[in-house]
């Protein structure tokens, strides 16, 4: 056992002398870190105290601190195995290992999401946090319906779910805009973490009233940035697949077809927060028919423009 621990020990090390100069040594050192670490959690092992310490540190002093994606990969591969396991312990064992990071995680869900995107210098550094913390987020979400647990940090994007619908109103590449859409309706699809599953989908779940206050809640919050606007902030026009270059060639004609990606996944949105909104309602009288045909006229126009 203490082989284990000097192992350890030195993958924690390597994480943090080789995270600006060897990025794939640092990948592979978080991942062997995230099994060793899974191992200990597995066999009931108090986690390592320096690697919580440095992972609260990392994520609560964001974006002062740019160590922050590497504690990100390591958590996310951690609930991966916990989700690919087959002992019937899985949500003991998650409760464990989110204990110590339930509060810290809030705190940098706020903080990353509440960065002036226009005012950053570079902004790769922090899209490269957003895909990594919306991975961790979908598993999170994921973990608390199949698994039944009810930390605030799996709550955080029903509780806070501005933050997130304001990315795709942001000055970022389509395929950010791409991403977040289409992981918001994961959510609202029940969606989320199906591919770890093995068809355990959640339909076959049983009632969950506080999941479904959450999901009226990311409903809401979809249409009334909607009615906003956010579907104006979308580009629908699709961009060529150019292999071997980014570029179109200037003697090559090109023809911009629709992103049927960006519209199926939009609509789906939308309709699915209506289909939610609608079934929360005691009555016909509580659905107001100006907001609907807001919302009707918007979706006809973001359709329309797509063609």
């Amino acid at each position: 056992m203490k082989a284990f621990f000097d192992i350890l020990e030195q993958l924690y090390k390597k994480t943090c002398l080789f995270q600006n100069s060897d990025k794939l040594l640092c990948h592979m050192a978080a991942k062997c870190l995230a099994l060793l670490l899974y191992f200990q959690l597995r066999e009931k092992i108090t986690l390592s105290n320096s690697w919580v310490a440095f992972c609260q540190k990392n994520l609560s002093e964001y974006p002062e601190n740019e160590k922050v994606v590497y504690c990100l990969w390591t958590l996310t591969v951690i609930i991966k195995e916990i989700f690919k396991d087959t002992c019937s312990q899985k949500t003991e064992i998650l409760k464990q290992f989110l204990t110590p990071f339930d509060t810290i995680f809030q705190v940098f869900y706020t903080s990353l999401f509440s960065l002036h995107f226009k005012s950053c210098q570079d902004t790769s550094k922090i899209i490269n946090s957003m895909i990594c913390s919306l991975e961790l987020l979908e598993l999170l979400i994921a973990s608390r319906i199949h698994l039944k647990l009810h930390f605030t940090c799996q709550r955080i994007l029903f509780l806070k779910p501005s933050c997130v619908l304001d990315v795709i109103t942001w000055p970022v590449e389509a395929f950010v805009k791409r991403k977040f859409i289409i992981f918001i309706k994961k959510c609202l699809l029940w969606k989320v973490g199906e591919d770890l599953c093995w068809g355990s989908g959640p339909a076959l779940m049983p009632p969950d009233q506080h999941l479904d206050v959450d999901m009226l809640a990311l409903a809401d919050a979809v249409l009334q940035a909607v009615d906003l606007g956010l579907l104006k902030t979308l580009s629908v026009r699709g961009k060529p697949p150019c292999f071997g270059g980014d570029e179109v060639q200037p003697a090559c004609e090109c023809v911009h077809g629709p992103d049927h990606v960006i519209l199926r996944a939009a609509s789906l949105l939308i309709i699915k927060s209506l289909e939610i909104k609608f079934q929360s309602c005691a009555s016909a009288n509580e659905i107001k028919g100006n907001s609907l045909n807001s919302f009707y006229m918007q979706i006809h126009n973001y359709q329309i423009s797509g063609l």
